[in-house]
């Protein structure tokens, strides 16, 4: 089976690149390295943001951004490099170099972890040859989008929806029919940084599950997210100063006081 990634630079998908590799050997890795911002009204823009979201983290005392960090720094020591040389790294996935690679490999799978969003093009592209299929940390459509669904969790104190999702992919914001979702195994007493290396390393794991049942051709789930609910899709934009010091005093009041998250009253996409 030919299986070409598409991901970020970070150690945590420099992570999830060995995982596959190791077991299944990965074709080419295309690495989105980011979008450059060369007008100055974004500029503006881009610079406000970053005062507001530092007077957030100021006031939380950077513990959502050391604990990324954090996680970072644990997967780096482990995974200092790609497994196999990067083919291409692109400011945007959808560059037509990326296109004429899938043309020239053909592969039957293609994982997305970490890009932008990939357009109509591509995704014909991919589909004329394969699948494609991506990790959001988050079990959706419960609590998707960004920066961090498991912040987004801690700020609604739904604990129980700390988890993954694995998904095909369509040209929305983790909008694609779900194969999997699946809570992550949680004390209650983690520390920040060992939630999200938890979380992290569970999204990784049920990836490779889904990626060993696509090789041996078992039938995956493909449930679109409108047969579930509440659908609720978070922004990045949104995640400011309130939110996050209600996320970080439950989490250091309540979930650190939980021994036992209450079940989950939403459905759960399982792998028969």
């Amino acid at each position: 089976m030919k299986i070409i990634l598409f991901c970020a630079s970070q150690a945590n998908q420099k992570a999830l690149a060995h995982k596959i590799h190791d077991l299944f050997k990965l074709e080419k890795i295309i690495v989105f390295s980011g979008r450059e911002k060369d007008s100055k009204v974004l500029t503006l823009k881009i610079f406000f943001n970053k005062v507001i979201n530092f007077l957030g983290e100021f006031l939380t005392f950077f513990k959502f951004r050391n604990s990324w960090f954090d996680m970072l720094n644990y997967y780096l020591k482990i995974y200092p490099d790609f497994p196999i040389k990067p083919e291409l790294y692109v400011s945007d996935i959808n560059e037509e170099m990326v296109s004429k690679i899938i043309d020239q490999s053909k592969p039957e799978l293609v994982i997305i972890s970490g890009t932008n969003l990939l357009k109509d093009g591509l995704l014909n592209k991919i589909n004329k040859y394969g699948k494609a299929m991506n990790l959001h940390t988050g079990i959706s459509p419960f609590i998707k989008g960004g920066p961090d669904c498991t912040n987004w969790a801690l700020y609604l104190k739904e604990f129980n929806l700390i988890g993954n999702t694995i998904m095909w992919i369509d040209k929305g914001i983790d909008s694609g029919n779900i194969i999997t979702t699946e809570q992550t195994d949680l004390t209650g007493k983690e520390s920040l940084t060992e939630l999200r290396i938890k979380v992290m390393n569970h999204g990784h794991e049920l990836f490779i599950k889904v990626i060993d049942r696509f090789n041996k051709e078992l039938e995956l789930p493909n449930i679109h997210q409108s047969d579930l609910s509440p659908r609720r899709l978070f922004l990045t934009k949104d995640w400011g100063i309130y939110k996050k010091i209600v996320a970080l005093f439950n989490f250091y009041v309540i979930y650190n006081s939980k021994s036992k998250f209450p079940k989950i009253k939403h459905k759960l996409i399982s792998l028969k």
